[in-house]
C-alpha cells in the first residue's frame, strides 16, 4: 500500500511510443494456458524531476495510442500504473494477511490445530484474556474479511 499512496517510490507520467500484447503461459503442467499480457513502452518523468528513464516498460490494463500518458509509479524494481484495481487488490492482500495473522494468534494462544488439541468451541472459551481478548480477535477478523470482501467486490465492478 505505500506506492499509490506515494510513501515509496517515485510517481510520475510515462509518454507511450508503443504497446503490444504477448502471452504469457500459465497454470500447471496439465492444464497449461496462454494470458494475454499488455504492456507499454515508452519515456517516464518523475514528478519531483530528475532524469528522464527511457525505455520504460509498465504492464497496463490495456493498449494505449503512441502519445498517451500514464500515471504510473517508479517502484524498486519495475513501474507500476497506478489505478483503481491495483489499490483495492493490495487492499485485499493487506486485509488477508490480517485475517492469517488473527486466526495464527488464536491457534497459538488456544491450542487449536494442534494435534491432541481443543476443538473450536472448547478453544473459543480457553482464549486467555477471556470476553475482551475474544472480541478483538472476532472484531478484527470479522473486520479484515468484510474487508476482504469488499475490496474484490470493488476491484470487479472496477473492471
Amino acid at each position: 500500500m505505500s506506492y499509490p499512496n506515494g510513501h515509496k517510490g517515485d510517481a510520475g507520467t510515462l509518454i507511450v511510443q508503443e504497446c503490444r500484447t504477448q502471452f504469457e503461459r500459465v497454470g500447471s503442467s496439465r492444464h497449461r494456458h496462454a494470458r494475454p499480457v499488455d504492456t507499454c513502452t515508452g519515456t517516464f518523468r518523475a514528478d519531483r524531476g530528475g532524469a528522464a528513464v527511457e525505455d520504460a516498460t509498465v504492464e497496463t490494463p490495456a493498449k494505449f495510442e503512441p502519445g498517451t500518458e500514464l500515471g504510473v509509479q517508479k517502484t524498486d524494481h519495475r513501474f507500476v500504473v497506478i489505478d483503481e484495481q491495483w489499490i483495492w487488490r493490495s487492499l485485499a492482500i493487506v486485509c488477508v494477511a490480517v485475517c492469517a495473522v488473527v486466526a495464527g494468534l488464536f491457534c497459538l494462544l488456544t491450542g487449536f490445530g494442534s494435534r491432541r488439541g481443543p476443538g473450536v468451541r472448547e478453544a473459543w472459551r480457553r482464549v486467555p484474556g477471556g470476553v475482551v481478548v475474544r472480541y478483538v480477535l472476532a472484531g478484527v477478523g470479522g473486520l479484515a474479511a468484510l474487508g476482504v470482501g469488499a475490496a474484490l467486490l470493488v476491484d470487479g465492478i472496477v473492471r
